[in-house]
């Protein structure tokens, strides 16, 4: 008698079960019909979004259901477009403020202090290999350009006359353009601008855009001396990174 009652119940239990999934598709059902989203639905039944799928697959909605769920749709999705672009300006000004705090922190850098961040950008960006007879430096960043440029005059005493400017460029056409801007930001005539060189990178062809279109600038000044006294620099430079803490 006793396995029976166990067998009993167990049968009791999966028809129970079976009527609660069954009274669920229906008010799914019945809710789909009222036009309601699955998401509205999902909060009423207790079910995976999978099976209510199953269950709602054969039902169509009624052009104005159709057209409550899209206008409700996006209204959501405005909503959501609006609170991210309030997170953006947020995070922007977060950002903005950092940097105009950083920034204020950054006075008018020394006579020492010039010659340290020059001598570690020429370091980073300087050419100065051994058979080299004279400094040259490149970059295509004006405001770098202009840093190296109070660097050489007042840190290595260079006369204006020895500056030489060579310019790679990638749109020739506005050589007269691109020349100018650079001798604005050296401060060095046209006059003293060799040659420049035209250079189209392969990866760059048939790009709708110019990510450097001034090009890039080589500072360089012929003296065997000056070059000669940046190694020497450079030598105590690394030494003092290289010494223990």
């Amino acid at each position: 008698m006793q396995t029976l009652y166990i067998t009993i119940n167990k049968h009791n239990c999966k028809f129970e079960t079976e009527n609660m999934k069954l009274l669920e598709k229906n008010r799914a059902i019945n809710l789909r019909r009222q036009g309601k989203s699955f998401s509205e639905i999902l909060k009423e039944v207790s079910v995976s979004k999978g099976s209510l799928s199953y269950w709602l697959r054969g039902i169509e909605l009624s052009m104005l259901q159709q057209q409550r769920l899209q206008f409700k749709s996006d209204k959501i999705k405005e909503k959501f477009l609006q609170f991210n672009e309030l997170r953006k300006k947020s995070a922007d000004k977060n950002k903005r403020d950092i940097i105009n705090s950083a920034s204020r922190e950054i006075n008018e850098i020394s006579t020492k202090e010039l010659k340290l961040v020059g001598l570690a950008l020429y370091w980073a960006e300087g050419y100065r290999g051994k058979a080299c007879k004279g400094v040259e430096f490149t970059n295509s960043d004006p405001s770098m350009i202009k840093l190296m440029m109070r660097w050489f005059r007042e840190i290595c005493g260079v006369q204006e006359s020895k500056f030489r400017v060579r310019l790679q460029i990638h749109n020739y056409a506005a050589i007269d353009e691109i020349k100018a801007h650079w001798s604005v930001v050296t401060g060095v005539p046209v006059s003293q601008f060799t040659k420049p060189y035209l250079k189209i990178s392969p990866t760059s062809r048939g790009k709708s855009g110019n990510l450097i279109p001034n090009g890039v600038c080589s500072i360089r000044v012929s003296d065997i001396n000056l070059i000669t006294k940046i190694r020497g620099w450079l030598e105590g430079l690394m030494a003092l990174s290289s010494s223990p803490v």
